[in-house]
């Protein structure tokens, strides 16, 4: 479908346009019942002799929708001539689909009509321009629209609808903006996990420290977070069931609601929070901006969608094409037996990570323990699965942060939400249940444009399982072998010079004398 093209209203036009709008959801019609389709193109890599070939799409079958990219708008009339096929779990909104259409210039976050001293903070965090999804959500979120966004894992959702948020709440009323003991929040954010939350958390305080943000999750005391609550707030985060607890208890009230975000609503299902996730949403005001985040859209996130969302603007930057992997991340896959692999996982990690950060995935918790305890005698590691305290679990996470051990052993609770930056190896070390699992845990690495890698373990009876893989995700794994004991020596002997060259040289003309 071809781009139209348009002028995009500046930001100063899409705050007051939401100045002026009013928000509220009505009931679902013809129209908003469901939303916008997309072509889907399923994007394949053929190789010929030995180099694969990019950008060839079969188009095996065309589901119409609508999708609204980063420089495209696609206006009603874009919809006309198409055949839609609807079922119960496909939405065919026609409304609007619009988007920004920025320059590089525009991109810059210097060249934003943003608060200055968020500018300024984002600035000293090395943000300095938007990413993709960022600059897709910007400017409709400023002029008030209710959005579901769909992107890569890893590409930067938290800060897509934390700086409009923190722009509105930055430049709205004074008086609402001092610190004012006991006031109600005005921003709610759902996530799934803990960790998920607490990222959150993390990135809004590190965007806006003069805003009052609590976090609030299970597992741990009510006392601190009912505190926090007491003494007045700007943002809430937090799970749906401690949310909800909180609620019955009176401590969280959520009459001045003004913004609402589900992040990860797909993980949301997966874990159980459906019920819980809708009593919230029946609690918040109707005059409120809602946005949606999701890696996928199942049935029950459509009909939350349908149910709580007025007219949403629908944002796809992973479309329906299978692969979903963010860019940079290089797949490895090698094939071994159940007694080589725990002799050759540690040879993997010396040569692959180079002495970064290395996640490995096991299917149970009984293998986090056995592999963590056997990687011990030669790498720094620890487990973490759901059978550890909260307390161990945050330890166990900061001491990873920290560089204080460099192979974290997990089950797939670890796979979605941590607040772990730089990761550089991700080890499958048994088959992921589906594609979806593997892109999630390989989505671990390779975040916010950096690179990273990814390692498939799998024994000879799997090696069709692997090839079904390749085509679901529409990727391609490059077979590789054992690491040679050269590999292994050289990459050891490159790890203890990059040590070496760190050690200040005040601290080497001690051990001089004696060296």
């Amino acid at each position: 479908m071809a781009s139209i093209h348009t002028t995009t209203p500046s930001l100063e036009a899409a705050s007051s346009v939401a100045t002026r709008r009013r928000i509220t959801p009505t009931a679902p019609t013809s129209r908003s019942l469901s939303l916008p389709f997309t072509f889907k193109s399923q994007f394949n890599a053929f190789v010929v002799g030995g180099t694969p070939l990019l950008g060839c799409f079969n188009h095996q079958s065309f589901v119409p929708r609508a999708v609204a990219t980063p420089n495209s708008v696609l206006s009603e009339q874009a919809f006309e001539g198409l055949s839609l096929h609807q079922d119960d779990d496909v939405y065919d909104s026609e409304a609007e689909a619009e988007s920004s259409s920025m320059n590089g210039d525009e991109l810059d976050l210097s060249k934003l009509s943003l608060p200055q001293r968020l500018v300024d903070t984002l600035l000293k965090r090395g943000i300095t321009h938007l990413f993709p999804i960022q600059r897709a959500v910007l400017v409709p979120a400023l002029e008030g629209r209710d959005i579901i966004a769909r992107a890569k894992t890893g590409t930067g959702k938290t800060l897509a609808f934390g700086i409009p948020i923190i722009k509105r709440l930055t430049e709205d009323d004074t008086e609402r903006t001092r610190r004012m003991s006991g006031r109600l929040p005005r921003v709610l954010v759902l996530a799934p996990t803990r960790e998920l939350a607490k990222q959150v958390e993390k990135e809004i305080k590190e965007s806006a420290s003069y805003l009052n943000t609590v976090c609030v999750y299970g597992g741990v005391s009510y006392t601190i977070q009912r505190s926090a609550l007491s003494r007045g707030v700007d943002v809430v985060v937090g799970t749906p069931g401690r949310i909800i607890d909180l609620i019955e208890s009176n401590d969280l009230k959520l009459g001045e609601v003004e913004y609402l975000v589900l992040d990860e609503a797909d993980q949301m299902l997966a874990v159980g929070f459906e019920e819980d996730v809708e009593e919230i949403l029946e609690n918040l005001p109707s005059k409120r901006q809602s946005m949606l985040f999701s890696a996928t859209m199942p049935s029950w996130v459509k009909k939350l969608a349908r149910k709580y969302l007025d007219n949403p603007l629908n944002i796809d930057l992973v479309g329906d094409q299978d692969e979903k992997l963010a860019e940079g991340i290089k797949l490895y896959a090698i094939s071994a037996t159940a007694t080589s692999k725990r002799t050759i996982l540690s040879d993997l990690i010396t040569v692959y990570a180079k002495g970064g950060k290395t996640i490995v995935f096991t299917q149970t918790k009984r293998d986090a323990d056995e592999v963590s305890i056997a990687l011990t005698s030669s790498i720094a590691s620890e487990a973490l699965h759901g059978d550890i305290s909260q307390h161990q679990r945050e330890r166990t996470l900061n001491g990873f942060r920290q560089g204080k051990f460099t192979v974290l052993v997990a089950t797939d609770v670890a796979a979605r939400g941590l607040d772990i930056p730089n990761v550089d190896l991700i080890i499958h070390h048994e088959l992921p249940n589906d594609a979806e699992t593997f892109v999630h845990r390989s989505g671990r690495t390779g975040r916010a444009g950096k690179e990273g890698s990814a390692i498939l373990m799998y024994t000879n009876s799997q090696r069709r399982t692997v090839k079904s893989l390749e085509r679901d995700v529409g990727c391609r794994f490059e077979f590789i072998s054992p690491p040679s004991m050269e590999e292994v020596l050289e990459s050891s002997a490159e790890q203890i010079i990059a040590t070496l060259n760190g050690v200040h040289p005040e601290s080497i003309k001690f051990f001089t004398p004696t060296a």
